[in-house]
């Protein structure tokens, strides 16, 4: 395997990636690999590139004077205005609500300068720095025309200074308490009538839209995207009714939104979920809704943010935009909230139905890190995400490598897959990267050489760089050191770039310390968005000694009886779901009780160990009838959703009318102040309405008449009755009241 070890400064950014001092702030590994690649696989070479920042504590030769995403933001426009050349943040983070002032994480917008200024001017004021989308000439072209000479609505969300401390609005204290529930997805119909007010002249109950997609406002700014308020989502329906009927489609072209353009969108039922209300008897969730069809529970204020995703040309499909516009959707939400409860008291419950497979699964990667921070400061604030759908896709392994010895990785690389693919090993914690080598051989060809930490390996057979091995001393991505091995995409449609060959790459890890070592690694996510042209295809690992079925028939969806593999279904939650305070939520079929195959599982490697979700709710009708029922993109429309994607809202939306319940009772519930406690709030439900095994199906002790009557699973390896094993669900079931006929309530 003819490559070379890259030392000194990137091709574009000029850092040092291998020669960096130990002092300096922790570097992406996945900006070291487009770097070294001049960012062939998402765009080329950008002017401007988004990054996720953790600032140290407190300012450098300054004692004890506290640094947050404040404070920066400030200094961007007093002592330190010289940077704003090549740093920008947006005034979400220079204004924010009281209750965050205290926050170390933003977001921001930079040129290569400041890769250069990193360990120099900016020298001990950034603790470590994640790659986001790079900004590409193409994102500045309009999404879409808006249609003849129609004004278009919304600009770009910008925010001022708030009101002190005290100095609430006249009439707050007679407020009543604010219950805002923020979904953050892809495709949110806000035009559709389960996010209108029910009634002859309904009315949006969206209180604030941000559609970060949206490139016809200021895209290269850190102000991007464009912004509608109620009064403006209203003025949109009037203009587009006809004989009380709503043209939602003329709702969308006058505004230029094409995230609602297809039928069927994962955003409009991941908040139908959460928050839709039904006009009808026809119940789409799993949950009781007719207090809020007739008034006696009031709904939920609705915010909402459409995801700036990898961009119209799908660049990427691994996620690497995801924390930057994640931190940004929470932080606009909590301000916009902040700013509709007018002084008021309120809560926030947050729902967040998006995730990826590789990461630390211990809680210390950037975005979880921020979701716990916020959730600590935040006066009541709950985050809810899934647990993930990657339990069996073979996407985890667990490698004991003894000392002294090698262990071997094979790892399954599809063709005609036009996106990169990623790989990372996580070793140990405390674990010295000079202990532990790495050798890559590619399908065909010879094998690299083994070489430990403080690395960039890169593999150029051709014209083009085909694989990269990131092999630093410390990572951005989390607490512990990581190895990345980036391939390039499997199938190009450009005849100037040569595609990495498929098949099976093997990945050597030689122990040279003094110990057994346990080292874990995970495929990085490769799927296609849904409704997007299929580009990605997801890669795997492989094993002969790994058992996919049960008598030959059945899916195996668990870990015992196949020690023999390194292959895992555990430890398989998605990134985003290892944290300390965040609601994880499984997946579980309302017909059997069953845990749905796909619905991922614990352990996280966290000292104090998540041991699996949560809790879990129903994301499959039956056998037959695959998902739960919610909104379409058009009104009157049902489609089914599978997935812990659909039982997160669930939980959210759950939640959200608990605070109201007991809020509007005059209770100042326990249960929820102070935070963070929604996490055992759940816990503590789930485990108490988990339904009894009489009111689930009697047969799933039976043998299986498809299998020739072999011997029953047992039950504390399968997910079956009476209680999920709490490495598939948590405590318990949150059960649906729907089990006679799918989709209507009796």
């Amino acid at each position: 395997m003819s490559g070379q070890s890259l030392a000194g400064g990137g091709t574009w950014s000029g850092l040092n990636w291998t020669g960096r001092p130990a002092d300096s702030a922790r570097a992406d590994p996945y900006l070291a690999w487009a770097d070294s690649t001049a960012f062939a696989d998402l765009g080329g070479p950008p002017t401007w590139i988004r990054v996720i920042l953790e600032l140290e504590a407190h300012w450098p030769g300054a004692a004890a004077t506290p640094l947050t995403a404040q404070t920066f933001a400030e200094s961007l426009e007093n002592g330190n205005a010289a940077w704003k050349k090549w740093i920008r943040v947006s005034t979400v983070y220079r204004f924010p609500p009281h209750d965050l002032e205290a926050s170390r994480f933003l977001t921001a917008i930079v040129t290569k300068r400041f890769f250069k200024e990193i360990d120099d001017a900016m020298k001990g004021v950034v603790k470590r720095f994640e790659l986001g989308m790079p900004i590409a000439p193409g994102d500045a072209a309009p999404s879409l025309a808006p249609g003849s000479a129609a004004p278009v609505p919304g600009t770009a969300p910008v925010f001022g200074p708030i009101a002190q401390p005290g100095a609430a609005s006249t009439g707050a204290a007679d407020q009543p308490h604010a219950v805002f529930i923020g979904v953050m997805d892809d495709g949110l119909a806000f035009a559709h009538e389960r996010f209108r007010t029910v009634g002859d002249n309904s009315s949006t109950r969206i209180e604030y839209f941000w559609n970060q997609d949206d490139a016809a406002a200021a895209p290269l700014d850190v102000h991007y995207g464009r912004e509608l308020a109620r009064d403006q989502i209203n003025g949109l329906l009037e203009q587009c009714a006809c004989n009380g009927l709503v043209d939602e489609d003329d709702v969308y072209r006058l505004n230029g939104y094409v995230g609602a353009r297809k039928r069927w969108a994962h955003g409009t039922e991941v908040m139908d979920l959460a928050c839709g209300v039904r006009p009808n008897k026809i119940e789409a969730a799993a949950l009781i809704l007719e207090e809020e069809r007739t008034g006696t529970v009031q709904p939920p204020r609705i915010l909402c943010v459409q995801f700036r995703t990898a961009g119209r040309t799908i660049r990427d499909t691994s996620g690497l935009w995801f924390a930057v516009h994640a931190l940004d959707a929470i932080r606009y939400l909590l301000r916009r909230a902040d700013d509709l409860a007018n002084g008021a008291g309120y809560s926030v419950v947050l729902n967040l139905s998006y995730g990826y497979m590789a990461g630390p699964h211990d809680g210390s990667s950037i975005i979880e890190s921020a979701m716990d921070e916020l959730i600590d400061l935040h006066r009541d604030l709950s985050i809810v995400v899934p647990a993930g759908n990657s339990n069996t896709l073979r996407c985890h392994a667990d490698l004991l490598v003894k000392k002294g010895t090698s262990g071997l990785i094979t790892w399954r690389v599809l063709p005609d897959c036009a996106t990169p693919g990623f790989l990372e090993i996580w070793l140990p914690k405390d674990v010295h990267p000079s202990s532990v080598t790495v050798q890559i051989a590619p399908p065909w060809g010879d094998r690299s050489p083994a070489f430990s930490g403080k690395n960039l390996y890169t593999w150029q057979p051709g014209r083009n760089v085909l694989c990269t091995v990131v092999y630093l001393d410390r990572v951005a991505t989390g607490d512990r050191n990581m190895i990345l091995v980036a391939l390039a995409p499997t199938t190009m449609n450009q005849p100037r770039r040569d595609p990495a060959p498929a098949g099976n790459w093997t990945v050597t890890l030689t122990n040279g310390s003094g110990g057994d070592l346990e080292i874990h690694a995970w495929v990085q996510r490769n799927e296609t968005a849904h409704g997007y042209p299929l580009r990605g295809r997801q890669s795997r690992f492989e094993d002969l000694a790994y058992k996919r079925f049960v008598f030959g028939a059945h899916v195996r969806d668990f870990d015992e009886g196949n020690a023999s593999t390194w292959i895992k279904r555990g430890g398989t939650l998605s990134s985003i779901a290892t944290g300390e305070h965040t609601v994880v939520v499984g997946a579980y079929r309302r017909t059997d009780g069953r845990a749905a195959t796909y619905s991922s599982t614990g352990p996280s490697l966290r000292e104090t160990t998540r041991s699996g979700p949560d809790a879990a709710a129903v994301s499959e009708d039956s056998v037959a009838c695959a998902g739960v029922l919610a909104a379409s993109t058009r009104s009157g429309c049902l489609v089914a959703l599978s997935g812990t994607s659909a039982a997160a809202p669930q939980v959210a939306r759950l939640l959200a009318r608990q605070k109201i319940i007991e809020y509007a009772n005059g209770l100042q519930p326990n249960t929820f102040t102070p935070q963070p406690s929604a996490r055992a709030w759940i816990e503590n439900e789930a485990d108490s309405l988990d339904p009894e095994p009489a009111a689930l199906a009697p047969h799933l002790l039976a043998p299986c008449f498809g299998t020739l009557n072999p011997s029953p699973v047992p039950l504390g390896q399968h997910a079956y009755v009476p209680r999920l094993p709490e490495i598939r669900a948590g405590s318990g079931r949150l059960p649906s009241p729907r089990w006679k006929k799918r989709g209507i309530k009796l």
